[in-house]
């Protein structure tokens, strides 16, 4: 379909779109491990969704392919059945289209990539490859729109706007998805929305999913103050669904309830309306016979038909309230020493030395590992509240591996107000497979520079949706860096990106040669944008260093200190501790290099050793 063709439409009619989908695959088929794999193998129970939409006076049908991206069809194995599940697709919605009594259009529904297994390949380049590969494939097939829908990020809505109008002029239907106060998952508003995407080649701007009638009225609202006299769109789910055992229920929102939202709707401006998660032909039937007989064109919009939700208002950054900040700004070489929390269910051995070691007066602070190398442990941040109760300053590692969104900022809230945690490393966390639960999935919902972006929102008061909490944090916020890393222009453009996010402070994978961090510092321009603890570790012997030179990612043992180790035989031990000491005071003496302290690695969990770097 041209665009001007489209465009013209939306001037002289309101179009319907369908509804659900996915619900009602799941109320008829069960769940399933990919709706858009139905394509291939119930392609007759999506056809009769398709039908049954059709039947209650739908002018637009979206295929079933929201999911069929190659990202996310890889986390089942079918990355290679991108072109064939969206060509499925639309050919059960063009057989739809064929035995309708009506004229009606197919959308290609395109969804967000989702999460991305390896966070390296989450970079602008794959985002277009990724959307263009699905598009290219729904296009070929014969779609006459496409509907972007249900994205959270507005930088992941423009990849895929920016990739579909790289080969095509197809109308494009662009909808980012809302909470109830109004906000993206990323913190936007439909204002920027809007500043965002006008310019960019779309026909129509809306919203979708999330949230019931109500709350997309107030969202229309507020972007009907920008858009002036373009196209919305508007597609609600039912409302906020409950689960019950293994089944997700949605609450009965009436069609007549629909019936006055879709009237509302089109006074504020919206030109297509449909439904989402819950929906089904019954309301899209009310809305049609809503419309029917509405003239878009005729009149102002009522913008001050619904209330715009009122805005988060964060809090002004601060500068972090921590003793180890505190210090590092003071100037004073500040040192942590790191340790793993107990797999049991007694912390005392450890307390024990950990007071041993604080009360050398030499250490700062205790940095608590959060499941090294995927291997089951006590929680980093639960370990970290028990010895802030007893008057010592911890840096617990905060992994993304084992929590979504909702459970790392519900522990980021405990660790603060509970346990009095100040200082959080942020880091993506050792794949499952490494440990010892190998068959365990990771979550990953974010990687560790989403994760300094949640810690950072939580400072202002505000929750990764851009809702006000009612209160805020003040963490310091570290990250992991690898001056070492196999590609060195991805760490440092992640590092970059963890800056950006909002981090404080950075601590190093252990380095064994003070070159490998002026080198790193070189290809930085020789300045760090933000104080570094360098890691140090002692080695206690040859095979020790050579297990972790060849099997524990990340660290990397120069050859010539293999063969002192290997040469020195008992003595490897001397030897090892002599090499960080030599290391520790050369970081006293590195501020002009931008580090501020180091984080020493005790052997073998046998913390109270470490005091042999200070004698």
């Amino acid at each position: 379909m041209r665009i001007d063709e489209f465009q013209q439409r939306l001037r002289d009619s309101v179009l319907i779109a369908d509804g659900a989908m996915g619900s009602l695959l799941y109320e008829t088929v069960g769940p399933q491990r990919c709706v858009d794999e139905l394509n291939a193998t119930r392609a007759e129970e999506v056809f009769r969704i398709h039908m049954a939409y059709l039947e209650a006076g739908a002018h637009i049908i979206e295929t079933n392919t929201f999911g069929a991206n190659r990202n996310k069809l890889s986390a089942f194995g079918m990355q290679e059945r991108v072109t064939e599940f969206n060509h499925r697709g639309v050919k059960i919605a063009r057989e739809a289209r064929e035995a309708a009594r009506h004229e009606v259009l197919i959308a290609g529904s395109i969804g967000p990539l989702g999460a991305f297994r390896d966070a390296r390949e989450a970079t602008p380049e794959n985002f277009h490859k990724i959307f263009r590969e699905q598009a290219e494939a729904l296009e070929e097939r014969g779609v006459d729109l496409f509907v972007l829908e249900t994205f959270g990020t507005l930088a992941e809505l423009v990849a895929a706007i920016d990739a579909i109008r790289s080969f095509s002029q197809l109308p494009i239907v662009a909808e980012m998805t809302y909470s109830e106060d109004g906000t993206s998952f990323s913190g936007s508003r439909p204002k920027d929305t809007w500043a965002l995407l006008h310019g960019r080649g779309v026909q129509v701007i809306g919203a979708n999913c999330s949230v019931g009638p109500q709350d997309h009225l107030r969202i229309l609202a507020e972007l009907a103050v920008e858009a002036g006299q373009f196209p919305m769109s508007a597609m609600p789910n039912v409302g906020f669904p409950q689960r019950a055992g293994d089944r997700v229920i949605y609450p009965k929102s009436s069609p007549e309830y629909f019936d006055l939202f879709a009237r509302e709707a089109v006074l504020l401006g919206a030109r297509i309306l449909g439904g989402c998660c819950g929906t089904t032909p019954d309301h899209i039937r009310a809305m049609v016979r809503a419309v029917q007989g509405m003239h878009p064109g005729a009149g102002s919009r009522a913008v001050a038909a619904a209330e715009a939700a009122p805005e988060a208002h964060p809090i002004a950054a601060r500068e972090p309230e921590s003793g180890l900040w505190r210090k590092i700004q003071a100037g004073q070489f500040v040192i942590s020493v790191e340790i793993d929390p107990p797999k049991g269910t007694s912390i005392d051995r450890v307390l024990e030395q950990v007071q041993t070691v604080m009360a050398s007066k030499k250490v700062d602070a205790i940095d608590v590992n959060s499941g090294p190398l995927a291997r089951v442990g006590m929680d980093a941040l639960t370990l970290s509240g028990a010895l802030e109760a007893r008057g010592i300053e911890t840096i617990p590692h905060l992994t993304t591996r084992d929590s979504n969104l909702i459970g790392l900022q519900a522990m980021l809230l405990g660790a603060w107000t509970v346990g009095g945690v100040r200082n959080v490393l942020a880091v993506t966390g050792d794949p499952p497979s490494l440990g010892s639960s190998p068959e365990s999935l990771g979550v990953y919902e974010v990687d560790s520079i989403g994760l300094v972006k949640v810690m950072a929102k939580l400072n202002q008061g505000l929750d990764w949706g851009g809702k006000n909490l009612g209160g805020a944090t003040n963490f310091t916020i570290g990250v992991a860096v690898n001056p070492l890393a196999e590609d060195l222009d991805e760490e440092l453009r992640r590092f970059y990106a963890k800056v950006e996010a909002g981090a404080h402070f950075a601590m190093t994978q252990p380095i064994f040669d003070p070159t490998h961090w002026e080198q790193f510092l070189k290809r930085m321009g020789g300045k760090s944008p933000i104080p570094v603890l360098v890691g140090l570790w002692p080695l206690s012997s040859y095979k020790q260093a050579l297990r972790l030179h060849n099997e524990v990612p990340g660290i990397v043992i120069p050859e010539t200190l293999l063969k002192q180790l290997e040469a020195a035989g008992g003595a490897a031990r001397d030897h090892g501790f002599a090499l960080a000491r030599t290391l520790l005071d050369w970081a006293r003496g590195a501020r002009h290099l931008g580090i501020a302290g180091a984080y020493l690695i005790p052997p073998f969990k046998r913390y109270e050793e470490i005091l042999d770097l200070f004698s």
